[in-house]
């Protein structure tokens, strides 16, 4: 039966099982949004304000589902708007299919209007780019896209169409709209008996658990392994909740950005890592001032890792899954057990300084504004496995580390690799979506909402009922500290004047709640909770509050 490219396109992802579509309508994709018309019971179209946002909120639907989130753009200033949030998306390894129009084919190369060269400004930060400006590929090209998202290590891919061949119409076969993509490679039983030797030896082994492994089933095989060996576990941002980090074997975050003492120094003084799911990467390891003293295992599919300046004991390039499912299995075969009291004692003195630290920032008081270390202990008070938190970056993420226990897989999503300002709030809102069911907050900065702050609206207009903390410091705070610390206190563009962020979530229809004491925090986040709409809390802050870190790390870091 004759389709048009458009409606051939929609089909397609319907047929790849896709629910929901973001994006900002324009003229060369005007076709196509004319096309989901027709599937409006089957697929939901998400307008949004900014195309930063729409791809956010598809890049947040792949990392939660692990398929990929689709956005369509309009070409040119439309899709240049995207490059962040495409970024995010690779550096994560999040599956996402981005569809941006295109001149049309006659325009092509003549500096038209609208016009840009996008896949080669795409291209470093995308597994693949597509151009359909023959009708008879578009279902083809739409396939391997989405196989080549979905395919781990995953990642986003470009797909551009140009306006004249929408309406183009052509006898489609849409069986091959599956999937079908080459699974990793399977673990060899030998690589797996080397790394249980490694164990066997070790005396002071630690766990890198990454994104790749972040899913109930590993989850689930990382508890088995260490009910048989007591093996200390840290995360990547990426792997956080991996398993609860209420759990004693979790010792949390490691790495600039977010790391915690205990668990920067039990990388640093292990005589055997195993990465999970992930690399050592500059983040891991500061920069490659942190390095492990021991051997180091990598099980991971990351290609790059061959540019890092690390010397792997042994690399085996296969899906981590697996192999910590194989891993388990031959363990418990042996029956090895181990206990390192010895290591635990250890890294039991580096949790008591951790947790001095701890304890002395919430000690502080501050005349006509909160302690935002007590506010988010209490916060913590509040959520539970069915709570999802994103994060973008800044100053106010520390204390999300420090002080947020995430509970289980996938409970935690925030611009890791990046480190881009601007994706919490937009991936909140793409979380809500696809978990209705769920508790989704969003911690941002006041520098970093306002980047993003005009999706108030979105949130309004399509139900989404997202919970916003505002970390409201009136500064980019991490440049304000820098410069103080480092530029002998020449303060120059860090210091901002923020709206009155109360009223402006009232403006677009959200609840909003300032909080500027310690008194307040517990009945503000209650009231947070009980709503059944957008709410902005506006937690007011002094910029010059330190939140927990490793900051000897840090400061040795950005010395080099």
């Amino acid at each position: 039966m004759l389709t048009t490219v458009a409606k051939g396109m929609v089909e397609g992802l319907f047929r790849f099982g896709v629910k929901r579509v973001y994006g900002i309508i324009g003229t060369s994709i005007l076709d196509f949004i004319d096309a989901l018309y027709d599937f409006k019971g089957k697929i939901r179209y998400v307008t949004t304000r900014h195309e930063q946002v729409a791809v956010s909120m598809a890049d947040a639907e792949g990392r939660l589902t692990g398929k990929p989130g689709v956005a369509v753009v309009h070409t040119g200033p439309g899709f240049l708007n995207t490059l962040i949030s495409v970024g995010n998306a690779y550096k994560d390894c999040s599956p996402l299919v981005l569809i941006s129009g295109a001149v049309a084919k006659k325009l092509s190369g003549l500096d038209s209007l609208h016009e840009v060269n996008q896949r080669s400004i795409i291209a470093p930060i995308t597994k693949a780019q597509y151009r359909i400006d023959d009708p008879e590929n578009a279902v083809k090209i739409l396939a391997d896209a989405f196989n080549t998202a979905a395919t781990p290590p995953q990642g986003p891919v470009f797909i551009e169409v140009t306006e004249d061949v929408w309406n183009r119409s052509v006898d489609y076969n849409f069986d091959m709209c599956k999937y079908l993509f080459k699974k990793p490679p399977i673990p060899k039983d030998e690589d797996v008996e080397k790394a249980i030797k490694y164990v066997e030896k070790s005396e002071r082994p630690i766990i890198v658990a990454g994104g790749g492994i972040n899913n109930i089933d590993s989850s689930k095989k990382l508890l088995e392994l260490i009910s048989c060996l007591n093996i200390p576990i840290v995360t990547t941002g990426s792997g956080r909740g991996v398993i609860s980090e209420l759990h004693p074997n979790n010792l949390g975050r490691v790495g600039f950005g977010g790391g915690s003492i205990v668990a920067d120094k039990t990388l640093e003084n292990s005589d055997l890592v195993i990465t999970l799911g992930c690399g050592l990467s500059d983040i891991t390891t500061y920069s490659y001032i942190l390095m492990p003293k021991g051997d180091i295992i990598l099980i991971n599919l990351d290609e790059k890792t061959e540019k890092k300046p690390i010397q792997y004991s042994e690399w085996f390039y296969c899906d981590a899954n697996m192999f910590l499912k194989k891993l388990v299995e031959k363990i418990k075969k042996l029956d090895l057990r181990r206990d390192y009291k010895d290591w635990w004692a250890e890294i039991g003195k580096w949790g008591k300084r951790w947790n001095i630290m701890l304890e002395g920032a919430l000690k502080r008081k501050y005349e006509g504004k909160a302690n935002p270390s007590k506010f988010f202990k209490e916060l913590n008070e509040h959520i539970n496995e069915n709570i999802i938190i994103t994060a973008g970056q800044g100053m106010h993420i520390l204390y999300t580390y420090a002080f947020l226990k995430i509970r289980g897989p996938k409970s935690f999503l925030a611009a890791t690799n990046l480190g881009a300002m601007g994706f919490a709030f937009p991936a909140a809102l793409g979380a809500k979506i696809v978990h209705p069911d769920k508790e989704v907050i969003s911690i941002v900065g006041d520098g970093e909402f306002m980047m993003t702050i005009q999706d108030l609206e979105t949130a309004f207009r399509e139900n989404i009922p997202v919970k916003t903390i505002v970390v409201n410091d009136f500064s980019y705070r991490v440049l304000y500290y820098r410069q103080k610390l480092q530029k002998a206190g020449r303060l120059y563009g860090t210091l901002l004047k923020n709206p009155d962020f109360v009223k402006l979530a009232e403006s677009f229809g959200a609840q909003g709640i300032r909080v500027d004491n310690d008194a307040e925090a517990k009945t503000a986040i209650e009231e947070m909770l009980q709503e059944d709409k957008p709410v902005i809390i506006d937690l007011i802050i002094d910029p010059n509050d330190m939140p927990p870190f490793n900051l000897e790390a840090s400061l040795k870091m950005t010395s080099h």
